[in-house]
């Protein structure tokens, strides 16, 4: 890690530092974060580095111990499923309410279809971590016409939870043209002004790849070597 340097919030800055370091594999499952070390790096307090903790172990990325201190969090199956279940509740339901309610406008869809072809580059270029941003990118910018603040709230914390998971497993890394091809009729249904089609394939969609995940993660518990 490098010193930040003039963050214009400095606890806002050090939690972004900490995420996206997490989210680049940079620290592992399990891995120790310890207040005063990170401090020193980052050129601020020890209470700053506390509350960026605090927070970020609200988004799940982290766990507190009264002992061990903070922790990056572990990823275990069943908090697989559960993300990509509650995705495939709420991102399905924003699509359809945006479109129900005649919220997309020319230029919402010209903001997806921009988001699809960042997606189709990305998959292209071979990297993994600039695709999972493209995902992402691609579901948020569907979603965001919805217009529904709260609703809009829970899926940027699922998507920060999303992109841990997705990373732990590499998953995307090994099947990035497949990834594209499953986005496309989501876009053309939502082009398309189907309500409930544009709902099914993005249901159909989240779900898949909620199995894939939890498929690779069976596959690297099988691999890994016993203690």
């Amino acid at each position: 890690m490098t010193p930040l340097q003039h963050p214009p919030t400095l606890t806002s800055a050090v939690i972004k530092h900490i995420r996206d370091a997490i989210l680049r594999g940079e620290h592992s499952p399990g891995t120790a974060l310890p207040e005063i070390p990170l401090a020193r790096r980052l050129a601020t307090s020890r209470g700053t580095v506390r509350e960026a903790l605090r927070a970020l172990s609200d988004l799940g990325l982290i766990e507190i111990h009264p002992r061990r201190g903070a922790v990056v969090s572990i990823l275990t199956p069943q908090k697989a499923q559960e993300i990509f279940s509650l995705r495939a509740l709420l991102e399905p339901y924003a699509v359809r309410l945006a479109i129900a309610e005649r919220k997309i406008r020319s230029e919402d869809v010209g903001a997806m279809r921009a988001a699809f072809a960042w997606l189709e580059r990305c998959a292209q270029n071979g990297d993994p971590f600039e695709l999972i941003e493209a995902d992402m990118n691609f579901h948020w910018t569907i979603c965001a016409p919805c217009q529904h603040e709260l609703l809009m709230e829970q899926l940027g914390s699922l998507q920060v939870r999303t992109r841990q998971s997705i990373l732990y497993t590499k998953l995307y890394h090994s099947d990035a043209n497949g990834e594209v091809a499953s986005h496309a009729p989501i876009l053309a249904a939502i082009e398309s002004r189907e309500p409930e089609r544009a709902e099914e394939a993005l249901r159909a969609h989240i779900i898949e790849a909620g199995t894939l995940l939890l498929g690779r993660m069976s596959e690297m518990a099988l691999n890994q070597p016993e203690s």
